[in-house]
């Protein structure tokens, strides 16, 4: 169902080609009238399915969302609990698989990425929310405490899609606010307690990002939580 949003407007593309072609036989044949409706309009459906088409790529670098769909799975390794300083794996959920490991130092582990909120009828035509994650950082469990203490974090973006080098994403935001498809574009994070031998699961929802505790250590951290 996701290749619709780049196959169909690269057909419509193909038409206004062939109208475009059509136009210019017209124009060599001297019919300057339907010549010139061949040139323009093939021209303009040409060029605007091509731009709708490479948007429609540039959608596939986002993981698709149906409802609720698993996105990392947390894993906690305590290096110095004294301290504070704990080993992080996230590895992937949403069929990339990779792997990424992060010290941090505090209290709670925090996720954070981007979320894009589709509108209603962009949704009924199959475009559910994506998203992309950002990264994971350090919490504590109060500011008095955070105060004065250093920020640990982790970048875990992956690497741009292909299709960036062609559809900046000025272009894309410009197809995308032309279009009409937007309802919202926003910052999501969720965050759970750091504990040795704890794993959670991250899932996104149409509404963003959620943690739950996947094993007792993880759900014994987050009952234990002030």
């Amino acid at each position: 169902m996701g290749s619709i949003w780049f196959v169909v407007p690269l057909v419509i593309a193909g038409l206004g080609f062939v109208f475009f072609m059509a136009g210019m036989g017209h124009m060599a044949r001297g019919r300057v009238g339907r010549g010139g409706i061949g040139l323009g309009g093939g021209g303009a459906v040409t060029i605007a399915g091509l731009a709708a088409g490479l948007l429609g790529l540039n959608m596939q670098s986002y993981a698709r969302l149906t409802y609720e769909a698993p996105v990392a799975e947390i894993s906690v390794h305590a290096v110095n609990s004294a301290q504070k300083l704990y080993d992080v794996s996230i590895r992937r959920l949403d069929g990339s698989g990779r792997v990424q490991a992060c010290r941090l130092q505090g209290d709670e582990w925090l996720l954070a990425g981007r979320v894009q909120k589709w509108k209603a009828w962009a949704n009924e035509l199959g475009l559910n929310a994506t998203y992309t994650l950002d990264e994971v950082s350090n919490m504590y469990y109060s500011a008095a405490e955070a105060n004065g203490k250093p920020i640990t974090a982790c970048d875990i973006k992956g690497p741009p899609p292909p299709i960036n080098q062609y559809l900046p994403d000025s272009w894309a935001k410009w197809l995308i606010s032309t279009m009409l498809v937007q309802d919202r574009h926003f910052g999501s994070a969720n965050f759970m307690p750091l504990a040795d031998g704890a794993v959670y699961k991250v899932v996104i929802t149409q509404m963003g990002f959620n943690a739950q505790p996947d094993n007792d250590a993880a759900t014994r951290a987050n009952d234990a939580r002030p």
